[in-house]
C-alpha cells in the first residue's frame, strides 16, 4: 500500500532525499520531529498531490548532563554532539552544583541512571528548585523505576523516545 505522506530531507544542493512514508500528516510530523532532532537540516513532508510542508530542524540545544559513570557520560556526550547540540557534563551531584553556579543558560538537563534512586531524586529536586523553567530528562533502567518531578522519564535505550523528548524541549 502506498503511503499518502512522504518525508524527505533537503540535501545541500536543494534536491530531496526520500526518508520514509507515513499514513497521515500527524504521524509524518511526529516522525519528522524525531528525525530533525537526530539529524539537523531541513525536511519536507509531501502528500500525493505534491503539496509540501517544509520544516527546519530544531535549534541547537545546550544540554547539561549529570552522570554517575564516566564511560556513560562520554557516550551520551558524543551522541548529543553528533545531533548538533552543545554538551556540558558533570560526574555527580556535587560537581553539577559547582559547575552550574557559573553557567548562564541550559536548555535541558539529563540525569543519568547509574546512581541510587535517592541520589537521582535529590538532583532532580535541586534542579527544579534552582532552574524551574528548564526541562529535566531522567534516564531510567525500566519503566517501573521513574524519578518523581522529572519532566521526562525515559527508558535508557529507547532512542525514539529520547529524541522526541529533545524535540519537545527545543520547541
Amino acid at each position: 500500500m502506498l503511503s499518502p505522506f512522504h518525508i524527505f530531507k533537503v540535501q545541500s544542493d536543494g534536491s530531496l532525499r526520500w526518508i520514509e512514508g507515513a499514513v497521515n500528516v500527524e504521524r509524518a510530523k511526529a516522525r519528522l520531529k524525531v528525525l530533525a532532532a537526530s539529524s539537523r537540516g531541513e525536511y519536507v513532508i509531501s502528500d500525493l498531490t505534491g503539496k509540501k510542508i517544509s520544516i527546519k530542524s530544531l535549534p541547537k540545544l545546550t544540554i547539561f548532563q549529570i552522570g554517575y559513570n564516566e564511560k556513560e557520560l562520554h557516550a551520551r556526550a558524543e551522541l548529543f554532539r553528533h545531533c548538533g547540540h552543545e554538551v556540558i557534563s558533570a560526574a555527580d551531584n556535587e560537581a553539577a552544583k559547582r559547575v552550574l553556579t557559573s553557567i548562564q543558560s541550559v536548555d535541558v538537563f539529563v540525569v543519568g541512571h547509574m546512581a541510587p534512586e535517592q541520589t537521582r531524586k535529590e538532583m532532580v529536586d535541586w534542579l527544579k528548585m534552582n532552574f524551574s523553567r528548564v526541562k529535566i530528562v531522567a534516564l531510567i533502567p525500566s519503566a517501573n523505576r521513574q524519578v518523581p518531578r522529572a519532566d521526562y522519564n525515559i527508558v535508557l535505550n529507547d532512542w525514539d523516545e529520547w529524541l522526541s523528548a529533545f524535540a519537545a524541549s527545543g520547541s
